[in-house]
């Protein structure tokens, strides 16, 4: 029985391969392309899913905060969903005083300790988190402005969708390699 199983999946597979050979170049990417575009969708919907459930408050359209961007082809094929800045809008949410941060990234990775007042004592030199250069952390005389712990929606929303992705991305392409295939002939 396995052994059947397996011949059809080898058929199968010959077959996908020679409706994918029959396609142009341009349709092939196309097909990728929009296989991709429906996962990121759908990712950027769980992740948004997971920022109103996080228990920050979305009152204010919080979550629209999260993109997804598929890579433009020369890049070759993939896609992302972040809440980091990008361009004018994206990442970026505009408060009730009318001044634009970035909440969510603020809220994804957590903001460190400070105080407001003049820089007291020497500095304490530390290592980047991102960078390779050292920054230099000053205690300050002032009272505290708090920190913010990180929620981490994205890091659970990839802990939860990942085991799918790559199952949907192929039955997704398959379907739009067909699609093509039905079109073109």
């Amino acid at each position: 029985m396995d052994n059947d199983n397996e011949k059809a999946l080898q058929t199968f597979q010959r077959e996908l391969a020679k409706l994918y050979a029959s396609l142009s170049p341009k349709e092939q990417r196309k097909a990728i392309a929009a296989s991709m575009r429906r996962e990121a969708n759908r990712l950027k919907k769980a992740a948004q899913t997971k920022v109103r459930t996080s228990g920050l408050s979305a009152k204010t359209g919080v979550d629209k905060g999260v993109y997804a961007r598929v890579y433009p082809k020369r890049y070759g094929t993939g896609f992302m969903v972040s809440v980091k800045p990008h361009g004018a809008k994206k990442g970026i949410h505009t408060n009730r005083q009318g001044k634009q941060k970035p909440v969510l990234l603020f809220a994804e990775e957590g903001t460190k300790q400070r105080n407001v007042g003049r820089r007291k004592g020497n500095a304490q030199y530390r290592q980047g988190r991102f960078a390779q250069k050292k920054w230099r952390d000053y205690s300050r005389s002032g009272h505290s402005t708090g920190r913010m712990s990180p929620y981490k929606f994205l890091a659970m929303t990839e802990q939860t969708e990942a085991a799918g992705i790559e199952q949907r991305l192929w039955t997704d392409f398959e379907r739009n390699v067909d699609k093509a295939a039905k079109k073109g002939v």
